[in-house]
Formats: C-alpha cells, structure tokens, sequence
C-alpha cells in the first residue's frame, strides 16, 4: 500500500516528513544506520526542491509517495517547480576544495545513500525523483535453511488415500499459507510478502486479497489459491497459487479454481485475469480448462522462478501470458481501434465474448498537457507506463520518460498501457512509430474500468523458442508479436 504526502514547499516541512520518513524506513526493515542515511537523502532531496524549483515562489507544494515491498522501498517526489538537468549539476571536488562551491553536493549524497536514483522530467507534468533502497532480506535465508535442516522427513503419502475440503481463507490461516510457499518454492518465490505470516494475515485483514485454502481431513494445509483485486478497477488477478508437492494431481487446483472464480462472482467483479508463465505452462493449461481467454503476451516481465522439482536453468527473464475470465454480461461498447492492429484486437474482443462497436475518430479535444502514471518494479527490472490523458506533448514526454529510464536503469522491458475508449488513440499511437513499441495485446477492464491496448518495448535480446504457449489463440499472438519484433530489431 502506498503512503502519500502533499507538503508544503516551506523549509518548516522538512523536520516533520524525515521524522516519518526515518519511522516508515525502520518499519519497513532498514537498519537504523541504513535508515538515517536514506532519511539524509530525503531531506537532501526536498531541501533541493524548495530552494532551487521554487525560489520565488509561495504557497506550492510536493507530493511524495513512500512505496514498499520486503525487497525495497521507494520515494517518489514529484513537482512543478522550474525546469532542471542533473548533468549541468555534476559535484567537482576539486571545486569544492579550490573554490569553496559545492554545486551538486547534494545529488552527490542522494546518490551515495540509495541504492537508485531516477529522474524524470515530465515535461508540463514537472518533475519526478525515485529514490530506492533495498531491503536486506538475507536472513530470511538462513531461517529458511535451517527451517529445512530440522524439518524431519515425512513419509510419503499415498494418493489414493487424500481426502480434502476447500474453505475461504481467514487470518487464521497465515502460517499455513506461509509453510504451503515454502515446502513447494523453498525460498525463490518473488513474493516475498508470502513467507512472512503476519504480512499475510495484515493483507487478509485489510481485503487486499481473496482466496480458498485446502485442508486434509486431519486440518493440515494441502493448496492455497487467491485472487488479488486491483486497487484502481473491479477486476482481480488469478494469483498465489500452491499445492503441496506430496498432494499434486490429486484435482485440488482445479476445484480451488472453481470455489475462486464463484467467490469473484459473489463480489460482482467484472473479470479475472491471471500472468501464467510460459516456462511451465501448467498454469496456462488450468486457465483454460475454465474458461480463460489468452488476449496478450508480455516479454520478459519477471525474473525467473524456480519450481521445486524443475532443476534446469532458464537462461532468459521469463515471459507471461495475459488470460482473462469476463465473469458478468458485457454490455455493447463503443472502442477505437488502432488499424495497425485491428484484426487481432478486433477478434481478442470476439474471443472473450465481449461485443463492440469499432468506432472512426470524429475530432477529439486533448487535454492541456499528458497525464500518465510510471511503475517501476525494481525486482523484475521492468516498467510499466499507464496513460491517463494525452496532451499535446504526448510524444516527448514519453520519448523523455523512456530516455531517463534506459539512462538510469538496466530494464528487461518497458510496457506501455492506452486507453481504447480514447478517441486520440489511433492517432497518437502512431505517433509513437521509432520508440521500439510493439504490441502486446488487449487489457479489458484493467485501469477505471475501461480497455487498454498494451504495448512493449523490449530492452534485451531474447529467444521466442523459449516461450512456450499453450492455446491455439495465444499462439497466434505469440507469433504477431515475434514478427513484428523481428521487423524492429
């Protein structure tokens, strides 16, 4: 869950927001050393704003966004103040020593207390700084492996004897949903969140998460199965899904499934969607054994994830197919369709069962300048961009945003989401022609509610023979996708 701030550009701001920057760090997991030096980046930073983005100025303000996971933390400030390159700002010590000027001072300690420092300028959208510190969880190892060490060995348990029953899950069940991760991934699941029972029953607490948990008949945990509901639309993702090894092909998965896509119903979600990867497509098999439809392919969107009992090593970041599962009647919509891809949206719409009404632009008016959200996700090394509103800087706030990426960052991908309902969409995705974008499909209900186009950037070679897809339809995008990326490279 994100923490937002919206601070006065007034030096009296300062004490009070490192006062709860330096608390959220230690919450958070920093060390109280690394927390103070992240706490002195901060102030550096917003010290920095005041002084130098709004000199003259009173009665402005910064928004600070203080974003967490178990592997880091990451600030977000972001203002309107005057233009900035960080390059004309470079720290000399020479200078320092013969002169006495210390321009760039600051930059020079923000950088040496975090781990990442990003800049963005987003042109009439101002200014953006990422500030981001890894959490040091390698301790989780050693309790893991000493977990493994005093574990006795169970015996083996003989299939034809398992009988289970399938429950909605409670904060009751954290610790089994934490042991269930751990015996099937040991320590290489990406969630980390998930080997820490009192990170889980917080988010079962909070509703952040529904889901089924399996039980033996002698209450032992043997399948866990949830559904992530997104915070900015009324879908959910199909995710966190786990049987333990002993208890595999036993149908628990596919019965979770069925009690997880009744429970999205009773909460009147629109869809659900699942990323099933597409090194082992198990997953992608699950998904359309109950009515999931492959509508995108996304390259290179996680880091690779280990399996226990698949010993070989993948030798690329893995790839993940879109699925999606509309769960009540579609009423007709009117969308506009970019030609360039047409056909493929045009027949994902008709796959899904969703009806449309493809609709020619009639003039539309822009809004003054572009709006659009930015991701990071540090772990997996990719970007995710979400348009808002276009502007008519639409293309060079993009063009700057991608620049201060891959100038700064060492990314798998960058993805990029645009609305279908927008009547500039045809137009400005052409636009976009020489930014290396490709397709990579259709995302219906995924942000407000509406359909999105969603298109990649790929920053990494990679190997298409790699990717294994499952349905005849996501074949027929995975080789879309492969054409289009080879005419580009």
């Amino acid at each position: 869950m994100d923490l937002q701030l919206h601070i006065p550009s007034d030096e009296q701001a300062i004490n009070p927001v490192c006062d709860f920057t330096y608390s959220w760090c230690l919450n958070s997991g920093l060390t109280k050393q690394e927390a103070s030096k992240f706490t002195i980046a901060v102030s550096e930073l917003i010290t920095d704003i005041i002084l130098f983005a709004y000199p003259e100025s009173e009665n402005k303000f910064i928004d600070l966004t203080f974003r967490q996971t178990l592997s880091d933390i990451e600030l977000i400030a972001s203002e309107a103040g005057e233009p900035f390159d960080p390059d004309q700002h470079r720290y000399s010590p020479e200078s320092a020593l013969d002169k006495g000027d210390f321009e760039g001072a600051g930059l020079r300690i923000i950088r040496r207390f975090t781990d990442d420092f990003l800049f963005i300028n987003r042109g009439r959208e101002g200014k953006e700084f990422r500030l981001q510190k890894e959490v040091d969880t390698h301790y989780l190892d050693e309790l893991m492996e000493l977990s493994r060490s005093l574990k006795p060995k169970e015996p083996e348990k003989k299939l034809a004897d398992v009988s289970y029953s399938i429950k909605q899950i409670t904060p009751a069940d954290a610790e089994d949903i934490a042991k269930l991760i751990y015996r099937t991934y040991e320590y290489t699941y990406t969630k980390e969140d998930l080997y820490f029972p009192k990170k889980i029953e917080q988010t079962l607490i909070g509703k952040e998460k529904l889901g089924v948990i399996t039980r033996g008949e002698k209450g032992e945990a043997l399948g866990y199965f949830a559904i992530l509901p997104k915070e900015d639309s009324n879908i959910a993702e199909v995710g966190e899904a786990v049987v333990s090894p002993d208890y595999r092909k036993q149908g628990i998965m596919s019965n979770m499934m069925e009690h997880l896509i009744k429970v999205g119903r009773s909460h009147n979600l629109k869809a659900l969607y699942g990323k099933a990867v597409t090194n082992h497509p198990v997953s992608q098999r699950v998904n359309h054994k109950f009515g999931f439809t492959s509508t995108g392919l996304m390259l290179l969107d996680t880091n690779n994830v280990v399996f226990k009992g698949f010993d070989e090593q993948y030798p690329q970041p893995v790839s993940v197919i879109i699925d999606v599962l509309p769960l009540q009647e579609n009423k007709p919509k009117d969308v506009y369709l970019p030609a360039k891809y047409q056909q493929l949206l045009t027949e994902s719409y008709q796959q899904l069962g969703i009806p449309i009404t493809p609709k020619k632009p009639n003039g539309y008016t822009m809004a003054e300048k572009s709006d659009a959200d930015l991701e990071i996700n540090y772990a997996d090394s990719t970007a995710h961009i979400i348009l808002n509103k276009y502007g008519p800087d639409f293309k060079s706030v993009l063009q700057e945003m991608i620049n201060s990426l891959l100038e700064q960052e060492t990314l798998n991908a960058i993805y990029l989401d645009l609305p279908l309902q927008n009547e500039a969409t045809p137009s400005q995705l052409k636009e976009l022609e020489g930014l290396g974008f490709i397709y990579c499909g259709l995302a219906p209900y995924f942000h407000q509610g509406a359909d999105y186009i969603r298109l990649q950037k790929i920053c990494m070679p990679l190997d298409f023979d790699l990717v294994d897809v499952h349905s005849d339809f996501g074949k027929q995008i995975k080789s879309f996708i492969a054409n289009e990326y080879s005419r580009n490279s």
